[in-house]
């Protein structure tokens, strides 16, 4: 099939360029920390002017290592379907690895005395210079390698998933082109779409759309007709990829655990089952919540001149929560309504515009500020920087029970900002999709990630209210 030949030639010299710009790119960020190190009389030189070939050997082995450590992010892969930002935490990832372990060579290679501030410039250029690049790339050319790449994709399944795909196209659209829909049921489509006929015909269609890959989201279509089409595409060279419904609920990785040739599938265990990542986090959390009280506490003086000027009441609010394995604790935060907000409503979620909100506290709700006396939750360990917001009793009551796997979310501690709300999964929002994102979060943790949403938290302001 000489089309998917040329893509995949078109995504190996994607390889090829995207290797070589980081190359020159690396090469350019290293010179000009040398230089800014060493000739531009910004900084004292105590034991003189090294000579530039000193650091050709390590320059050499951070180039080697860092594309060794890109590629390991999948960075030079041809992936729309992520975000820039993505991108760019897995570039200072890898950035900050390669600088850590370059350092912690210079103090085993004893035969020449290396700069230890040149590899910090070394790390903030190649932070800049690479992602200034990467962002030319992704602008100006590798879109157009992309569109030249992109799969035709031919979609199996039932009339409700997908609708679910023609709801989210543009999204879709950034993985690959949808060739057409294949009915999986005898009954009609609700939305309409490329229907192309019922998998009865499925070697027919195959043979005309010439799809690179075919994705089933139908499980419930008995299991040798799986098998055959599965079979059917791969004579093709078609790929085959199926959306497990089960996936909704069960969002895990898997293990294949291979007992003398029987082959088991497990459910991969969260990172922070773990007593190290947990300590990681847990230190992370003390220096963050200390760092974050040193720094904000001007605004903590100013907020609460604001709340004591403006209503009466007392400046902080506290309510009682459930965290880490159904332990309860409260909650701390700067008030935002007024006093005796749900007397008459009883328990009720915050609503857009609500009436309930001091003038002050909409605008503290709105920019996340009132969130910040929990800092004071992390240092006494009650909560974490980052981790599924914690809910009250009252409604953790009536989800337990109505919303698939809502209590799993309780296996780590909750945080004061999460990777739902950062997608702005807040008030007014499905509970069942916060959920799906709070155990993404708790299974697929890593401190990078970490770091991410805390950074992301600052710009995600939708549905704050």
């Amino acid at each position: 099939m000489p089309h998917k030949l040329a893509k995949k030639k078109l995504t190996v010299h994607y390889f090829e360029y995207l290797i070589l710009n980081d190359l020159i790119v690396t090469f350019l960020a290293l010179s000009f920390s040398y230089w800014l190190r060493f000739a531009s009389n910004l900084f004292e030189l105590p034991f003189g002017v090294p000579s530039y070939g000193n650091y050709i050997l390590p320059f050499f082995s951070i180039e080697i290592l860092l594309i060794i450590l890109i590629n390991r992010e999948g960075l030079y892969r041809i992936d729309f379907t992520k975000k820039f930002v993505d991108h760019v935490f897995s570039l200072v990832k890898s950035i900050g690895l390669a600088m850590l372990l370059i350092l912690a060579g210079t103090f085993f290679y004893r035969n020449t005395t290396y700069s230890r501030l040149l590899i910090m410039i070394i790390g903030f250029n190649l932070c800049f210079f690479l992602i200034i690049s990467r962002l030319f790339w992704r602008l100006f050319y590798a879109k157009n390698i992309f569109e030249k790449a992109k799969k035709k994709i031919l979609v199996l399944g039932k009339p409700e998933t997908i609708n679910k795909i023609i709801e989210h196209a543009d999204y879709f659209n950034r993985y690959g082109d949808i060739a057409g829909f294949v009915s999986t049921r005898k009954f009609a489509y609700a939305q309409t779409g490329e229907y192309l006929g019922s998998i009865d015909n499925f070697n027919d269609i195959l043979d005309s759309c010439k799809p690179d890959e075919v994705v089933l989201s139908d499980l419930e279509i008995p299991r040798k007709i799986v098998i055959n089409l599965i079979l059917e595409s791969e004579k093709r060279l078609v790929t085959f990829k199926i959306v497990a419904d089960l996936f909704d609920i069960m969002i895990q990785k898997f293990e294949i655990e291979s007992i003398d040739g029987l082959n088991l599938i497990k459910f991969k265990e969260s990172p922070l089952n773990f007593a190290y990542n947990r300590f990681l986090k847990r230190a992370i959390d003390v220096l963050g919540a200390l760092l974050g009280i040193i720094i904000l506490s001007p605004l903590f003086f100013i907020i609460s001149l604001f709340i004591k000027i403006t209503s009466k009441g007392p400046i902080f609010f506290s309510q009682e929560r459930i965290s880490e394995e159904g332990k309860v604790f409260k909650i701390h935060k700067f008030r935002s309504m007024y006093q005796d907000a749900e007397s008459k409503t009883g328990p009720v979620f915050v609503k857009k515009d609500d009436n309930r909100c001091t003038p002050i506290g909409k605008f503290l709700r709105k920019y996340n500020l009132d969130e910040i006396p929990q800092l004071y939750n992390v240092l006494w360990s009650e909560m974490s920087l980052v981790g599924p917001r914690p809910e009250r009793p009252f409604f953790v009551e009536q989800f337990k029970d109505d919303i698939p796997r809502y209590m799993s979310r309780h296996h780590i501690k909750s945080g004061i900002t999460g990777w739902a709300q950062i997608h702005g999964l807040r008030q007014g929002t499905p509970i069942e999709e916060r959920v799906k994102y709070d155990l993404y979060y708790a299974e697929n943790w890593s401190i990078w990630l970490d770091f991410k949403i805390i950074f992301l938290t600052f710009f995600a302001l939708k549905n704050a209210y």
